[in-house]
């Protein structure tokens, strides 16, 4: 590597060269040669030029939360330089990055976005403050549920297009044994043949009416599901199926930045990419008996979670507000109508309500983080929290 004058690195040999000639002239060469060995390697280190110095520098990449700062040290390890916006403790749903950070953010090259909700509003500042700076949003078609007026489930497209086949099939029974009516009724009219053309005159207005009827219904429909569908949900990467797709994206884009570890971090995404499959396939097993089991926690973070493995959460707050009253009576209704023994929790969020509504149904409190550091540990203590939840549940 070539070093061009005025660089950092050549402004370090330079002064290093100077001090070893210092030394010698000062105690003389023979007792600059009795110097120790690492006094004189140190000097030595600095004063030659690091071949390798630019291939070796980790590469410096900024990430949200912190289960996206774990993936990328698994990923690349050493080679990177891992910012992370949110600490543990903080929300991303009320989070702003400090003055530092924003300073930090304008020499940061690469930035992985996960979707929460401070991104939409700052990363086109921070692009804007840093032009250099890719920003690659690993979430893209992923973030599929979202935080609506009341429970929203995520399906998938598989179940979604059954709905519809089945939809589909329904309507044409319901349009045969319509049809069937109207050739009774044509039948009858037959026998008037002055009055056939008034009755294709009635049949031909009745279409138009019944298309018409349907195009409001579907334009109606349409614009509840809109009205129903809120703030998208982004902790998507509790679910790990959806995990493993952002592995393999965050692995692309980390290998084409740093092609002298490529193979490297290729060899690492596969290890990744098997112990999340692993994973996902020990919590399916121990979730297994309780499919369609419902479960209390205060802030709807665990619903890809839940969908993944057959379960359905019930949420105490949405998009960080707290329950009205009369809500909280209904929550505290429906957690007595199920026997709730255990409310979720999470140390983002405030803990009142949920004790409030603990309280009132003798239930213990339990912490589920969707942000923990360790990303394997936190899914196997979720899984571990949400079985002794529902044992409690049946035991009482």
């Amino acid at each position: 590597m070539s070093m061009h004058a005025g660089s950092p690195l050549a402004s370090r040999q330079v002064l290093c060269e100077k001090l070893l000639s210092r030394v010698q002239r000062t105690l003389g060469p023979r007792a600059a040669r009795a110097l120790p060995l690492s006094v004189l390697g140190a000097l030595a280190a600095f004063a030659t030029p690091a071949a390798h110095a630019q291939d070796s520098a980790p590469l410096h990449v900024a990430v949200s939360v912190p289960p996206m700062a774990w993936m990328v040290d698994q990923l690349a390890g050493e080679h990177v330089e891992i910012t992370t916006l949110v600490k543990p403790g903080d929300s991303p749903h009320a989070y702003d990055p400090t003055p530092r950070q924003v300073a930090e953010l304008s020499t940061v090259p690469l930035y992985l976005a996960i979707g929460v909700p401070f991104e939409q509003v700052w990363l086109p500042r921070l692009v804007k403050n840093n032009a250099e700076m890719q920003v690659v949003h690993l979430e893209e078609g992923l973030n599929t549920r979202h935080f609506g007026s009341g429970e929203t489930h995520d399906h998938g497209h598989d179940e979604a297009h059954a709905h519809e086949q089945d939809a589909h099939h329904d309507g044409d029974h319901d349009d045969h044994d319509e049809h069937d009516e109207h050739h009774d009724e044509h039948a009858d009219h037959e026998a008037h043949e002055e009055h056939h053309g008034e009755h294709e005159g009635h049949e031909e207005h009745h279409a138009e009416h019944h298309d018409e009827h349907a195009d409001h219904q579907e334009h109606g429909a349409q614009h509840d599901e809109d009205e129903d569908l809120g703030e998208a949900d982004p902790h998507l990467w509790l679910d790990p199926q959806r995990m493993q797709t952002v592995v393999e994206r965050a692995a692309e884009v980390l290998e084409a930045r740093l092609p002298q570890h490529a193979s490297e971090i290729d060899a690492n995404e596969q290890r990744l990419l098997k112990t999340l499959s692993e994973l996902d396939a020990q919590i399916a097993q121990a979730l297994a008996p309780y499919k369609g089991r419902n479960f209390l926690i205060f802030h709807p973070s665990f619903g890809y979670f839940a969908d993944r493995y057959s379960l359905e959460q019930h949420a105490i707050e949405v998009s960080g507000r707290e329950p009205t009253p009369r809500e909280m009576a209904t929550l505290i209704t429906r957690a007595k109508d199920e026997n709730i023994g255990t409310i979720f929790v999470s140390g983002q969020f405030s803990q009142t309500a949920a004790k409030r509504i603990a309280s009132s149904l003798e239930a213990e409190v339990a912490v589920l983080d969707p942000l923990a550091e360790d990303y394997l540990d936190n899914l196997k203590h979720a899984t571990e929290a949400l079985k002794a939840g529902f044992e409690l549940t049946d035991s009482q």
